[in-house]
């Protein structure tokens, strides 16, 4: 019953609800996107990069590649809802502690629903979401599913790492090197954060927990277990997590050939992730403007200004425009299905009574 109670909300935990339209239409919200929109333009007019010319090379693109680029990085979502089932079990979300957890289509739509989020507000609110929609769909602790979201992008930026240190040696020589340096001195900053607040949590985190309010310590107990509690099944975590990644680069690499473009491969799997370290930065919505400039100017390695623009345009339609379409259509079906559900309930109700 007590490891039941634990993965259970606790009393002093109250979420309340987490509103995306308040949030979009939030004044910050749309400051965010004119900064956004602002360097891009500043960056487009710095560089004089020829817009008809790069207009031209995107109406060039194949269909065929770009529907594969578009379901290689579709597939990459199933992968990230089976690596969060793996979490969750680990920090005690399962059926032998009571808890039923949803299928993994649902958590695929769920996770669909958080990058939809990161993708229409600023700082990164579609994480907090997801732990959000989990707790009202399976009564569990918000706090611990944090937990295990953080865990999460522990993960990706380990793997992250390691895979651009592949990517490296790939690009050894290169005119690039200065720039790739710049991206593993990011990486390596972020490692570092992570190695500080994992050994926070671990060797300190009893004395901090002692210390903060009586109402904030169980908290921040069910967010630490969370986040440390995640960290089983290591081979299975690390194996999805490449397969993630290297999805996530396939979805590039078939852009740039929908293009007619060809670029060796260590360059288009350092700039996809790359990009993707790029997309964590909380500052504008799914790092519009941020991973676009970063995105071509390492593509600018081997291309001309307007193939690399074209690229990065073409490639965060997918990585961007449609998941606000389609994330939008699963949030919006998310909410149909909750509201039948709670008609039904009230119907039961009046009926019963």
């Amino acid at each position: 019953m007590a490891e039941n109670a634990n993965n259970a909300t606790p009393q002093g935990e109250r979420v309340g609800e987490i509103s995306l339209r308040r949030r979009f239409l939030n004044v910050r919200t749309l400051f965010s996107f004119v900064v956004a929109f602002g360097l891009l333009f500043l960056v487009f007019e710095s560089l004089n990069v020829d817009f008809s010319s790069t207009w031209a090379t995107i109406r060039s693109c194949s269909p065929l590649f770009y529907a594969l680029a578009f379901l290689s990085y579709y597939l990459s979502f199933p992968l990230r809802a089976l690596r969060w089932r793996v979490l969750l079990h680990n920090a005690g979300f399962r059926q032998d502690k009571g808890v039923e957890l949803p299928s993994t289509g649902r958590l695929t739509q769920m996770i669909l629903i958080n990058w939809f989020a990161n993708s229409i507000v600023y700082a990164r609110l579609g994480d907090a979401y997801r732990g959000y929609l989990l707790k009202g769909n399976a009564n569990v602790s918000f706090s611990k599913t944090i937990g295990t979201i953080l865990a999460e992008r522990v993960i990706d930026v380990l793997v992250i790492f390691l895979l651009l240190i592949l990517a490296v040696f790939g690009l050894l020589g290169s005119r690039g090197m200065m720039v790739t340096g710049v991206v593993l001195a990011c990486g390596i900053g972020m490692l570092a954060a992570i190695a500080i607040v994992l050994t926070v949590m671990g060797r300190f985190g009893d004395t901090l927990e002692r210390r903060l309010p009586g109402r904030f310590r169980s908290i921040y107990s069910l967010f630490q277990e969370g986040t440390l509690g995640s960290f089983g099944q290591l081979p299975l975590l690390g194996s999805l997590s490449v397969g993630i990644w290297l999805l996530e680069a396939g979805r590039l690499y078939l852009v740039t050939h929908s293009l007619g473009f060809s670029v060796g491969f260590s360059l288009i799997l350092f700039a996809a992730l790359a990009a993707a370290l790029l997309s964590a930065i909380p500052f504008t919505p799914g790092g519009l403007g941020v991973v676009e400039t970063g995105l071509a100017g390492l593509l600018m390695i081997a291309l001309a200004r307007e193939g690399a623009w074209s690229i990065a345009l073409v490639d965060r339609t997918i990585s961007y425009l449609s998941v606000i379409l389609f994330g939008f259509l699963a949030f919006s079906l998310w909410h149909f299905v909750k509201a039948r559900k709670g008609g039904r309930r009230r119907s039961l109700g009046d009926v019963e009574s």
